[in-house]
């Protein structure tokens, strides 16, 4: 183990030197050592404050550090957003010992946190039934049902948030130990890529745990309360990857493809706007209908921006991008995921055509949503710097140099 100040240029060169082998999920390769990389400089607790055990710094520096890792691996940075999600939940829970007892595990990538909400939060939006059902014996909740897909689940050290449904119609969430009798993981999905994001199936057959796992007793009024910092956190991964597509697409221009120049220059212009637009969101510290709404359409259209972006990239690079092990083929297969990371845009776009009849209907709501989603033009705010650049914000910058790798085990 290395001592002293670790610097996080050197652990992003290492996440970008695994990042083809993590997506293909090659050997040992998976999100432990990603995550543990990312502990010894303290980004897993960045937005959190000191005195719960975090880094401390703004929820936008924790966009800004999922987006730099998604520059250099989007495995790595989806396994850190599941990471920085978990820890979002026991920080909104009212249950201070489990919060007290799993932030620092988290934090400290000790412990691993599944985000097995997706289920949920398709819930919230009314396009499934939960998949989870819950019932009181005494001081214990039996759990019984089955989730398809949760990520960062490491074998034997997973902590997964689930939500479930009681008999009475009300909803938990609750966290489950990997060691929980009755839980069984499956084996690794065949996923396109991120394969060394230990995504898989959960089945709960007679799970239970004690009151002092659960997170909510309230989970319909607790989902909605998480779901701002869980879709502003995920907007880092398509930030970070149209900054890579962006970086490639230049690098290509200075020797050929001239002809793409004009595209590219509106790539840049539609990431201008919307990082000045995610900075807004990310320093509110409560929603309103029309943010949230706003938030949504930010999420979609960062989401096509990292799509049209690698897309831009494949014909810049030509032919030599199309074989297996070209960086450009690694990143279009990266890419691929975040139109159907949950929620996806279906089920954004879905959620928005619902509510957007009660919004024309009332001007004030309306006259409240920016109109850079729709006018770029319109905005006259000032580029956000960090998010606009890539560089790394000074608050990001200082947690570094004071954070020592003591704290964390770093493997090399």
């Amino acid at each position: 183990m290395k001592t002293g100040v670790v610097d996080p240029q050197a652990i992003r060169a290492l996440l970008a030197e695994q990042a083809q082998a993590v997506n293909d999920g090659e050997g040992y390769r998976d999100s432990r050592n990603s995550l543990r990389l990312l502990a010894s400089v303290g980004w897993l607790g960045l937005g959190i404050p000191e005195r719960q055990g975090g880094t401390g710094g703004t929820r936008l520096d924790a966009i800004e550090a999922i987006a730099q890792t998604a520059e250099d691996c989007l495995t790595s940075a989806f396994v850190f957003w599941c990471q920085r999600a978990f820890a979002e939940y026991l920080v909104a829970s009212d249950n201070d010992k489990l919060r007290q007892t799993l932030l620092p595990q988290v934090v400290r990538a000790d412990r691993f946190g599944a985000t097995g909400l997706s289920n949920a939060m398709k819930h919230l939006a009314g396009i499934e039934a939960l998949r989870v059902q819950a019932r009181w014996q005494g001081q214990r909740l039996r759990l019984d049902g089955h989730l398809p897909w949760a990520s960062n689940l490491v074998p034997g050290e997973f902590l997964v948030a689930v939500a479930a449904e009681t008999p009475e119609g009300e909803a938990i969430v609750a966290v489950i130990p990997a060691n929980t009798p009755g839980l069984s993981r499956s084996a690794d999905l065949d996923l396109l890529g991120l394969r060394g994001s230990n995504t898989a199936a959960l089945t709960l057959e007679g799970v239970e745990v004690d009151r002092t796992w659960v997170l909510s007793d309230r989970a319909r009024q607790f989902l909605p309360t998480i779901r701002p910092a869980f879709l502003l956190l995920q907007c880092g991964l398509s930030l970070g990857k149209a900054r890579s597509a962006r970086r490639a697409i230049r690098n290509t221009l200075q020797t050929r493809s001239q002809v793409l120049r004009g595209a590219l220059q509106q790539l840049d212009h539609r990431y201008d706007e919307l990082a000045t637009q995610l900075r807004q969101l990310a320093a509110l510290s409560e929603f309103s209908f029309a943010e949230t709404r706003h938030l949504f359409e930010v999420r979609i259209a960062l989401t096509r921006l990292a799509v049209d972006a690698i897309t831009l990239e494949l014909e810049a690079q030509g032919g030599g991008a199309y074989l297996n092990d070209h960086a450009t083929a690694r990143r279009w297969r990266e890419v691929a995921f975040l139109p159907v990371l949950t929620p996806s845009l279906v089920q954004l776009e879905t959620e928005l055509a619902r509510v957007t009849p009660a919004i024309v209907s009332d001007p004030e709501i309306e006259s409240t949503i920016s109109p850079a989603i729709h006018n770029p033009s319109r905005t006259a705010l000032t580029t956000a710097p960090g998010l606009a650049t890539g560089a790394i914000p000074p608050s990001i910058a200082k947690t570094a140099a004071s954070r020592s790798p003591s704290r964390s085990e770093v493997r090399r």
